[in-house]
């Protein structure tokens, strides 16, 4: 409303765009190191590169332009866990260690403005998770034989009947530069939505010394670097 109030007399400008780019994607999952005198636990988590690509209609009054967007993205998290339980006749460990890559089709609507070629970017984005894999090793051990490297590599399902959501939403801002129809941006996706979901509404943990993947809060977070060429129409 305030763009259209402020540019009411000007004339907008209608550009299609192509836009590729690079993503250092991770998550807020970081699970508490869990200890008991029976049980331990700990997990550690790092980012991974992914790619994104898609196109972008651009609407600019002036220094302002309006620049939604439909990108296919893909995001997710290295993440590693250890396991041990003490019983009575001994030590059982488990070690993960896994790379989650989750597919999303994703909305972002940025209202960019640009100064001299340089840009200021923010904006909201809703995306749908479209696909995505899980890679990785486990590595079991009982008190009398060690069992692994078992090497996995499976599909990650959302919504119903899993603990992954469907939908996600979130804000995107960051600072770019343009140059003729060639623009370059810097940006940070914040993701505002828990990505994980309890498997069914009746199952809850009672046991305060056991601790699951999916029990942790997870929101998406996202170093981008993309460029967009643009095409008048």
């Amino acid at each position: 409303m305030l763009l259209s109030a402020a540019t009411a007399f000007a004339q907008p400008t209608f550009r299609l765009g192509l836009r590729g780019g690079l993503n250092r994607a991770s998550s807020t999952v970081e699970p508490s190191r869990i200890s008991s005198s029976q049980y331990y636990y700990s997990a550690s988590k790092s980012a991974l590169f992914a790619w994104q690509a898609g196109a972008v209609l651009e609407v600019a009054f002036r220094r302002f332009s309006l620049q939604p967007a439909l990108v296919f993205s893909q995001k997710g998290e290295q993440f590693d866990a250890a396991t041990s339980m003490s019983g009575v006749a001994g030590v059982s460990s488990t070690e993960l260690s896994t790379v989650n890559r989750s597919n999303w089709l994703e909305l972002p609507v940025n209202m960019v403005y640009t100064l001299h070629g340089f840009q200021l970017f923010a904006g909201p984005y809703v995306a749908l998770a479209v696909g995505g894999r899980q890679r990785g090793t486990l590595m079991e051990a009982s008190p009398f034989e060690r069992f692994g490297p078992f090497d996995y590599d499976k599909k990650l399902y959302y919504g119903k009947g899993t603990t992954n959501r469907r939908l996600d939403a979130g804000v995107n801002f960051g600072l770019g530069y343009r140059k003729g129809p060639l623009q370059v941006q810097l940006g940070y996706g914040l993701g505002l939505r828990n990505l994980h979901q309890a498997f069914s509404p009746y199952i809850v943990s009672e046991n305060p010394h056991y601790n699951q993947f999916d029990d942790d809060a997870a929101y998406n977070r996202l170093v981008q670097f993309t460029g967009v060429y643009f095409f008048k129409l």
